[in-house]
């Protein structure tokens, strides 16, 4: 099996594929190859996404970024649903995904030790969150999460040999397509969650909002989410972030019956659990 640290740098390719931007240092949010403490005043923005936006966007015509698997042993720890993430620092599209787990799952408990930083500066400079040194806290799930690069493509968080066998087994090698994915090449952002729902690689609904964040303030982008309809929000398509949003929390309901119910049966889940529930298995 493939070291999946060295395969991650390795992936400039596959986890920032498109044309890159030049750019300047990434709006101040960086410092060196290292994060900086998420403002508060962006915590909150993004815990303000929790309701009224999530239930107006629903799915909002997307498709979920989601593989549905099939007779997959149940990821779990101590009795909990567990969600795995493997991304880096330098990669868009993990830098574009975060902001909707992020919304997601603080619909299911909190975060602590957030960062912010910003893609890599040869590849869009997008500002997002950093799951570096970060700590989440639930009653319903595990949040396990690993940034095996930085910005500038240095390795940064070992990842274990466990999330490595998992990465391989439904993202794969490099010399094979898995079931799961059916691409020659794996990709980041990787995210699994309980193993029933698995998703990897460049997430095409967010190619509206690449380029047009470039260089922007991480508190620009958040306030956008609150409000999908402002100038910014709709030149970046906000919409599409929170219905993945809604994505991720559907995917979490459907593998944990002991979830809120009041966030189970908000509007916005609801409506994408159903677009989940009619997509086929696979493996």
């Amino acid at each position: 099996m493939l070291i999946l640290v060295a395969t991650l740098v390795a992936l400039g390719v596959a986890g920032g594929s498109r044309p890159p931007i030049a750019t300047g240092p990434g709006a101040g949010v960086t410092s060196g190859d290292r994060p900086l403490p998420a403002p508060a005043s962006v915590v909150a923005a993004i815990s303000r996404v929790l309701r009224s936006p999530a239930d107006l966007v629903g799915a909002n015509s997307e498709q979920s970024v989601f593989t549905v698997t099939r007779s997959q042993p149940t990821l779990a720890v101590g009795g909990k649903l567990r969600l795995v993430y493997v991304g880096a620092e330098y990669c868009p599209w993990c830098a574009l995904m975060r902001w909707p787990l992020v919304m997601a799952l603080s619909r299911f408990g909190t975060f602590s030790g957030l960062k912010v930083t910003s893609s890599a500066a040869s590849d869009g400079d997008i500002p997002t969150l950093s799951f570096l040194g970060a700590h989440f806290t639930s009653r319903y799930l595990v949040f396990t999460s690993y940034e095996a690069a930085d910005r500038n493509g240095a390795p940064l968080q070992a990842v274990p040999a466990e999330v490595s066998r998992l990465y391989a087994r439904y993202d794969g090698t490099g010399d094979r397509p898995t079931a799961f994915t059916g691409g020659p090449s794996p990709g980041i952002p990787f995210l699994d969650v309980g193993n029933r729902f698995v998703s990897s690689g460049d997430p095409s609904v967010f190619d509206k909002a690449y380029g047009v964040i470039a260089h922007a303030d991480p508190g620009m982008v958040a306030e956008a989410l609150v409000s999908p309809g402002s100038t910014l929000g709709r030149a970046m398509d906000a919409p599409a972030f929170v219905a993945e949003a809604n994505f991720i929390t559907a995917a979490i309901c459907a593998c944990d019956a002991h979830v809120p119910r009041s966030v189970s049966q908000m509007p916005g889940v609801r409506a994408a659990a159903s677009v989940l529930a009619s997509a086929g298995q696979v493996g």
